[in-house]
C-alpha cells in the first residue's frame, strides 16, 4: 500500500505537488491541528512571532509533509530540488566525515544526496508507530548505500561500533533527546538537547561538518556545507542551529516540540 502511494506522488510534476501542498495548508491553518498549534508555542516561546509568518511555516511544512512520499516514491527526486555548490563539498583530509543537521525544509533530500557522495554513511532515525513504514522508510533510505540505527539501545550500540571504525556519519541533532542529553538555551530558551555530536566530535576521529538546507535560485533547495575545525559543546552546536534559521525562519520546523523536558514546572509549554 506505502509503495503504491509512494509511486502515484513521486510522478507528480513539482508544480501540482506544489498545488497539493497549498490544499494542506488550507486544511492545517482551518482544522487548528496540532502542527499549528505547536508552530505557534513555539514562535512565541522564543520570541520569534514577529519573524515568522505562520501561514507561511504552515505552508512549508506541508510541502515538507509531501515531499518525503515524493523522494521515498522515486529517491532520484532529490535531484529536481536540490542545488549542490559547484566547489569542492568536503576537505581533502583522508579522514571519515562526522556531519550535523537540523530539520530545515526535507531532510531526505540531503540525505539521498550525501549518501550519493559518501560511502559507509551511518544515519541515525527516530521510529514512529508505524513498524510496517518505518521498515519501508528504511530500506528506501539504505537503498543508496546508508546504514540506519534506529535510535534505541540496541541501534545506537551498532552505530557507535560503525563510527569508531571510521564510517562516515550524519544525525540530525535539532530534535528532543529520549533518553541521555543535556541542557542548552535555544533562541535564549532552555531546551533538552541532543549531545552527541559535542561527546563524538571531542574523540577528533572525524573532520566536522554543519549542513543545512537554504532557499535555491533554480530548485527548490540549496545545500549549505560549513567546516568546523575544532569539536564543538551543545551549546554552540545550538548557535550553528540559531545561525542558520534566522537567515530563513520560515523553514525551520518550528512545529516539532523543542520543549517538552524542561527541567522546572511546567515540564513542557503545550
Amino acid at each position: 500500500m506505502f509503495l503504491i502511494l509512494f509511486k502515484l506522488i513521486s510522478i507528480l510534476p513539482i508544480p501540482v505537488l506544489n498545488l497539493f501542498s497549498k490544499l494542506l495548508s488550507f486544511l492545517f491553518n482551518t482544522l487548528n491541528v496540532e502542527q499549528k498549534r505547536s508552530t505557534i508555542k513555539n514562535l512565541k516561546h522564543t520570541n520569534m512571532q514577529r519573524a515568522v509568518s505562520i501561514n507561511e511555516s504552515i505552508q512549508l511544512t506541508s510541502e515538507t509533509f509531501l515531499e518525503y512520499p515524493y523522494l521515498w516514491g522515486h529517491p532520484d527526486n532529490y535531484k529536481k530540488l536540490l542545488e549542490v555548490p559547484e566547489t569542492k563539498l568536503f576537505t581533502d583530509s583522508s579522514n571519515p566525515k562526522l556531519i550535523f543537521t537540523l530539520h530545515m525544509g526535507c531532510v531526505d533530500v540531503m540525505l539521498f544526496y550525501v549518501s550519493d557522495i559518501l560511502k559507509n554513511l551511518n544515519i541515525i532515525f527516530t521510529a514512529t508507530k508505524n513498524k510496517h513504514l518505518d521498515n519501508f522508510v528504511k530500506e528506501i533510505r539504505e537503498s543508496r548505500g546508508a546504514s540506519l540505527h534506529t535510535a534505541n539501545p540496541t541501534g545506537m550500540a551498532k552505530f557507535f561500533k560503525n563510527f569508531l571504525r571510521g564510517g562516515n556519519t550524519i544525525i540530525a541533532t535539532d530534535l528532543v533527546p529520549h533518553n541521555t542529553g543535556k541542557y542548552s538555551k535555544f533562541f535564549g530558551q532552555e531546551c533538552y538537547s541532543l549531545d552527541i555530536i559535542e561527546k563524538l566530535s571531542n574523540k577528533k576521529t572525524h573532520d566536522l561538518y554543519f549542513v543545512y538546507l537554504s532557499p535555491g535560485t533554480t530548485k527548490k533547495y540549496k545545500l549549505n556545507i560549513e567546516y568546523i575545525a575544532n569539536p564543538i559543546n551543545t551549546d554552540e552546536m545550538n548557535k550553528c542551529f540559531e545561525r542558520a534559521i534566522l537567515q530563513n525562519p520560515e523553514m525551520y520546523g518550528w512545529e516539532y516540540k523543542k520543549f517538552k523536558k524542561l527541567s522546572g514546572k511546567p515540564r513542557a509549554i503545550y
